[in-house]
Formats: C-alpha cells, sequence, structure tokens
C-alpha cells in the first residue's frame, strides 16, 4: 500500500509531546499533546539497505557502515525492540520507498525524494508516517547525496556513513532529539565527529521507555521556580550517578512541571534541571512543545534508587534566569576525552563566560586545566586518565559569583585511543573464506569488531579478542580484490590498516560459445561461469584479450583479437589476485558466420514453418536449430530441413515447437564457428486444449483495514535535523556543523 493521498500533514521536526505527555527520554510524537509513536512489532523491524548506494562510495561498504548502526541499537539492554535485516536482492533493489511494505535506507543523489530543494542543509531525513495512536506504519531513511558527500573511510569533509545511519534509526524506532550533546540523537553533526556511533545512555533509556524488557529505577518531580513557585514547562531534567559522574538518564517536564526519569540501573543519582536553549533548544524538537528557559541550570543533591522502584524527588525549585550558557549548535560535540593520560587542547562557544567564571566535569577522575574565560568562549585542556572507563560525562559553568551556572550534558564522551592495525598475516586468503587469520596492532577491546570488505566479525562470534595486540578470525566469503582491514572499537572509534587483506575468488567457466573463431578476429565469444570479478583479465593462447566486459558475475562477453589458425587454444579466465579458471577456443581462417534478418519472424505453434535466414558466410556444412538458449548455444531442436542456397541465405523448415521465443543458432559444424540470434522466430498460440469455467467469482470484502479506519487521524512526520530559520541553517553550514 502507499502512503500517498494518506499523508495529511507534514510537520518539520520530531518532539516530545504536551500537557498529558510524560516520558522519559525524548519521544516523537503525533502532535502537541498527542501519544508517542512506537511500532506494533518492535521485535521484528524489518531494514532494508538499498544497494544502489552511495555516489561517493564505490565498494558498497555503505552498506556493512549501515548494519552496523542496526546493531548498534540492537545492542542496547532491556528493551525488546529489534531492527531485522532484509537482505533479498529483490528488496535491495526497490526505489518505491512510500510503499509501507518497505523501510529502506537509501541515498538520494538528485532530490528525487523531494526532501531536499535547492541547497539543503539537512544531511539526512527519515520520513515517519503513523495512526493517530501513535503506532508507526512506515519510516524510510535518507541520505541527502545530492548536497552532502558520504564516507565510510574517514574521507576529510564527508559524514560518517554510519555516524549518521546510527541517528536517522534512532528516529525510525520512534525516537525525537536528544538534550545530551554526547547522545547519538543529538540533532547537530560534524565530518569530524563519529563518537555518534554509539549509544548513550540517553538513546538506550529512550528504547526502554518505547519497548521496556526488564525492571529499572525511576524518579519523578516538578519544576518549579523559586521565587513564585510556578511550575516550569518542559525543564530538561538530568541524572548522573554519584560515583562516577557519569550521566545517566533524561527527562523533559510537561507542561505541568512533572518528570519522569526511567530506565536506571540501580544505584545513587543527583540531578540537574536546566532550560532547553542551546546548543539544542525547543526549535530542534517536533513543533507543538511548550518550553520554558527564563529559569538557570540548578543542581540537586542525591537519591539512591534500587531496580523496580520509583522514587518521588517533590519539588525543585530552579533559580532565576541568567545569561550565562554554554555550548552552541557549531560547536563539534562531544568533545572526546581519549582515556590515554595525554592533556588535549578544546574549546567551547557560549554567552556570559566572563572572566573569573569556573568549568568544572561532573566526572571528578577527569582533570580541566588551564581554563580561560573570554566572554563568549572557553578554552581548557582535557585530561582522562590512562584505561579511564567510556561513558559520558556533564561539563558545568558558574560565573565569577557562583550565583548562576549551567550545564552541558554529556559533553564529553571518554573512549579508549584508536586501536592500530599492524599486521595480518596472511594477507592474502581465498574468497571463499575459511582461512584463519591473526590481527596484531595495539587497542583492541572486548565487544570490538573486524571489518573486511562486507563482511562483519565480532568479538565473540565470528572473531576473538585474545589481547590488547591480538584479534583472530576465520574468514567469511570475501569479494574478490584488495580490503582495508578495519578494527572498531565499541565506543566507534576505529583504526584500519589500507589494503591489509586481498581475497583472492577462484572463477569457475561452464561455458564458452561459440568455441571457435575467425583468426583475423572479431568473434563475439560469451563465456559463462560463476565468481567473475572486476578487473577480470581473458587470455586466448597467452594472448591478453583486450575488449572484455564483465556482464555479471556469471557472464563475460569478449570479442577476440584473432591468432593463428589452429586450436584448441588455452583459454585463461583470471581475477584479480590470481585466481584462474581455463578453458578451449580455436581459431579458423574462415569469417564467422553472421544471421542479419529471419523473415518470417512468427507463426503458429505446434505446426512446422518454412523460413528464410538471410546473413553471411554460411556453407554447405552449416546447420541450424531452433529454441537454443542463447547463451550458451545448447539445446534446441535441429531444423527437420534445410538448403543452403548461397553464403548469404539459408532455406529451412522449423520443428513444430510450443508457443514462446526461440533463438536460432547456425553452426558450421567442420569448424564449430556458429552464431545465434536471440528471440529470433516467436511460436504463437496454444498448443493443447484447456478448460474455462463460466464465471469468475468476486470474494467478500471482508473486515476493514484498519488503516482506512483512522486515515483521517494519519499524519505523516518527517524527523530531520533541522527544520528552523534559514539563518540558523546558514550558521551551522559555515562553521563545519550540520543538522542531520
Amino acid at each position: 500500500m502507499s502512503r500517498r493521498g494518506r499523508l495529511l500533514a507534514l510537520t518539520a521536526l520530531a518532539a516530545l509531546g504536551g500537557a498529558a505527555l510524560v516520558r522519559a527520554h525524548v519521544r516523537l510524537i503525533t502532535g502537541a499533546g498527542g501519544p508517542p509513536l512506537f511500532w506494533s512489532g518492535a521485535n521484528n523491524i524489518s531494514i532494508v539497505i538499498s544497494s544502489t548506494g552511495s555516489d561517493d562510495i564505490s565498494d558498497g561498504s555503505h552498506e556493512t557502515a549501515i548494519r552496523n548502526a542496526i546493531e548498534a541499537w540492537n545492542g542496547a539492554s532491556l528493551t525488546f525492540a529489534n531492527l531485522v535485516e532484509n537482505t533479498s536482492p529483490t528488496q535491495q533493489a526497490r526505489t518505491d520507498w512510500m510503499m509501507t511494505d518497505l523501510h529502506l535506507v537509501f541515498f538520494d543523489e538528485n532530490n528525487t525524494s523531494g526532501f531536499f530543494p535547492g541547497m539543503s542543509g539537512t544531511v539526512a531525513i527519515t520520513p515517519v508516517s503513523f495512526f493517530g495512536s501513535g503506532q508507526i506504519v512506515d519510516a524510510d531513511v535518507i541520505y541527502n547525496g545530492k548536497d552532502h558527500t558520504f564516507t565510510t573511510s574517514g574521507a576529510p569533509g564527508a559524514f560518517d556513513v554510519q555516524d549518521i545511519g546510527a541517528h536517522e534509526l534512532g528516529h525510525l524506532l520512534g525516537l525525537d532529539h536528544s538534550g545530551w550533546a554526547g547522545a547519538t540523537m543529538y540533532p547537530w553533526v560534524s565530518p569530524t565527529v563519529i563518537e555518534h556511533r554509539s549509544l548513550s545512555q540517553d538513546d538506550v533509556n529512550g528504547m526502554r521507555d518505547a519497548y521496556p524488557q526488564g525492571t529499572t529505577g525511576s524518579f519523578t518531580g516538578t519544576v518549579r521556580r523559586a521565587s513564585d513557585n510556578s511550575v516550569v514547562r518542559g525543564a530538561h531534567v538530568i541524572a548522573f550517578d554519584t560515583a562516577t559522574g557519569r550521566t545517566g538518564g533524561a527527562a523533559l517536564a510537561n507542561t505541568s512541571g512533572f518528570f519522569r526519569i526511567t530506565g536506571l540501573p540501580s544505584g545513587t543519582y543527583s540531578f540537574w534541571a536546566e532550560p532547553l536553549d542551546e546548543p539544542v533548544s525547543v526549535l530542534n524538537l517536533t513543533p507543538g512543545n511548550m518550553v520554558d528557559v527564563d529559569f538557570s541550570a540548578t543542581s540537586f543533591g542525591s537519591q539512591l534508587v534500587a531496580a523496580g522502584q520509583t522514587i518521588s524527588l517533590g519539588n525543585l525549585l530552579v533559580n532565576a534566569d541568567a545569561t550565562v550558557q554554554l555550548g552552541m549548535p557549531f560547536d563539534p560535540l562531544p568533545i572526546r576525552a581519549i582515556a590515554d593520560g595525554t592533556p588535549r587542547a578544546e574549546s567551547l562557544n557560549g554567552t556570559s563566560l566572563v572572566p573569573g567564571s569556573t568549568l568544572t566535569c561532573s566526572d571528578p577522575a577527569i582533570t580541566l586545566s588551564g581554563v580561560t574565560f573570554t566572554g563568549t568562549t572557553v578554552t581548557f585542556t582535557v585530561t582522562a586518565p590512562m584505561g579511564h572507563p567510556p561513558g559520558h560525562a556533564d561539563l558545568i559553568v558558574q560565573d565569577p559569583g557562583m550565583t548562576f551556572e549551567d550545564v552541558l550534558p554529556s559533553a564529553l564522551e571518554i573512549t579508549p585511543p584508536d586501536p592500530t592495525v599492524a599486521t595480518v598475516m596472511p594477507s592474502t586468503g581465498s574468497g571463499a573464506g575459511g582461512d584463519s587469520v591473526t590481527i596484531t596492532g595495539t587497542g583492541f577491546n572486548a565487544g570490538g569488531r573486524v571489518v573486511i570488505a562486507d563482511q562483519i566479525y565480532r568479538d565473540g562470534a565470528e572473531a576473538t579478542v585474545v589481547n590488547a595486540t591480538t584479534i583472530t578470525l576465520t574468514t567469511l566469503p570475501t569479494a574478490n580484490g584488495m580490503h582495508d582491514v578495519v578494527v572498531m572499537d565499541p565506543t566507534g572509534v576505529e583504526g584500519r590498516l589500507v589494503n591489509g587483506f586481498q581475497a583472492v575468488v577462484q572463477p569457475m567457466i561452464t561455458s564458452i560459445f561459440p568455441v571457435a573463431g575467425d583468426s583475423a578476429g572479431g568473434t563475439a565469444v560469451r563465456i559463462r561461469g560463476a565468481d567473475f570479478a572486476a578487473g577480470v583479465v581473458v587470455r586466448i593462447d597467452g594472448v591478453t584479450q583486450p575488449t572484455v566486459t564483465l556482464v555479471d558475475a556469471m557472464t563475460l562477453d569478449v570479442s577476440t583479437t584473432g591468432g593463428v589458425p589452429g586450436g584448441p587454444y588455452t583459454v585463461e579466465v583470471e581475477n584479480s589476485g590470481g585466481g584462474m579458471a581455463t578453458s578451449a577456443f580455436s581459431y579458423v581462417a574462415q569469417a564467422d558466420p553472421m544471421i542479419s534478418m529471419i523473415s518470417p519472424t512468427s507463426g503458429q505453434a505446434g505446426e512446422s514453418h518454412a523460413v528464410t535466414i538471410t546473413g553471411m558466410n554460411f556453407t554447405s556444412n552449416t546447420t541450424v536449430r531452433f529454441g537454443v538458449d542463447p547463451d550458451t548455444g545448447m539445446g534446441g531442436t535441429t531444423a527437420p530441413s534445410i538448403t543452403v542456397v548461397d553464403p548469404m541465405t539459408i532455406l529451412v523448415d522449423s520443428p513444430a515447437l510450443a508457443s514462446g521465443d526461440a533463438a536460432i543458432l547456425v553452426r558450421d559444424t567442420m569448424t564449430n564457428q556458429a552464431t545465434i540470434l536471440p528471440a529470433a522466430f516467436t511460436f504463437t498460440g496454444i498448443t493443447a486444449d484447456h478448460g474455462a469455467c463460466n464465471s469468475i467469482g468476486v470474494p467478500p470484502a471482508g473486515p476493514p483495514d484498519p488503516r482506512d479506519v483512522v486515515a483521517g487521524s494519519l499524519w505523516f512526520l518527517v524527523a530531520i535535523g533541522l527544520a528552523v530559520a534559514l539563518g540558523r541553517r546558514r550558521r551551522a553550514r559555515a562553521s563545519g556543523t550540520t543538522p542531520s
């Protein structure tokens, strides 16, 4: 069923809803005050990755990158949501993404979707259609290949396919943008940042909220102004683990100031209530939200919660409004804190970042030094201890009088250093797989994965992270050629050895047609078989044939250069890397037969017909067969009568064949030179009697389609990274940070 004609409204952003809606994490909603979106069969959401790929990526690695993004969401704990990739070639070849039975991930290179008019700052978009109840009918992920470039290998200035894919799949699952700078669902993206590949706790909690499985802790409360006890709408309330200082959960308050933070493991948490102003604001959420920003970020004490408990925090009283604000959309966030003990210079933008202010980190093990405020920026060095566990931490700024403060949630993402890949032994293996390979390097961590070509090797499944310097695996079937070997950490950072492994695919020849040709050259030869790869070379009697067309992995077309009459000579089909198959071919000092015309071209099935074949180079040894395989010349039926009138004319009586198109083969029985004219003669009509009934019944109507029943409440949601004023988009582009 097509969505076209059912889409009654177009909204620009995803958002958390209004007065009655209270959700941990930010969920997409049907409209102001409406229910959150969800999949009714969330344990089996079909995803199809388009085989067309990106104009920027020639090796098909976009599929592997998107597959890694799918697995990131499937790795979320305590949730039953599950994305299932459909790898059917038929489905991957589809382009009708508007159909509700297809959830397609594809690259739009020329705005065929209509979502990227002009010069669009939107990097990718996820159209979502749903019923008024919130049930998602369809969703698709569309990369803007018209205005942006994409990479799977870290090409400068290009957006990372996996990073973008992880974000957009979050929208597909029903999540809105997050107020956490380190979350996958953070609405801003930069080519220099790939940390959104891995989910933050906020992203995981979003899944636990929408599709819960298991028991977690929750906090509730109401945000009010200390000045007059009035409620604060849309306050962003953040919980962080006091034992580690790591960001643990968050929620937006509703229009009554009430919030609920769920999905928390047992532990003790402290709290912040902060205005959703910058770098994430109400403009980054679905329209219709009520979000107050006329208060300053305020911290609160700690509280213990156990799994299955809901703890009320009562009223959280926030301080008066202030101009101090940390972080802007054009900051490349999150800031990466590499856990190697090395100080690294960083900076953030904002307002009222005046000299004398202080900057601290919620994780006490993270050291901030050399802090300098200039009014609109703060510069500092950040140092994460060697081996410090990965995760996210907040940055807090306070004015000189310690009166006002602001918090940037999960501004820092602690990661290990990039892995390095030093050697791959052996560096060459069979394309069929089955080779034992050892990878050496540094920074290999449990839970990591190896990517070679289109294959993913996961620790504990297809590969084993033996220690920090060694990974072992057994290769899976791999495309022919040279491939980078990529070791990817669970945090998403990676190391690669360019052209680290060569897969050699052994081709196979099943037929050659014809098996002989003119020694002067120019014979059209079709080779059928399997596993022919790009860069394949064909040689006859040691002579490389310059005109070779790789039709597909099973078909090669060759125009021969000619050679010395005789043979049979050896035909070699060799893939790049050395895999080879052989067959035989002969040269003849005689021109090849050719067919130029058949007359007539059709006749009644089951009957013989007088047919004239016009062409060139026919001899007294010529035979004719009808209904042969047009690729191999095999099969078919010999014409019962044949007269070679002259080298250009043959008169034959066709065999009496069943209805359908029949290829005609002309062969010289002495030299084995031959030619085929596909679908040359059509046998028409039926060849047997068939019974028929005298009426055709109309099936009963059956129960109504539920989508028809609720069509009046069907909305169309476009979950995009930015749908705000043009000036804001321009600022994002100018700074190198772009909405996703």
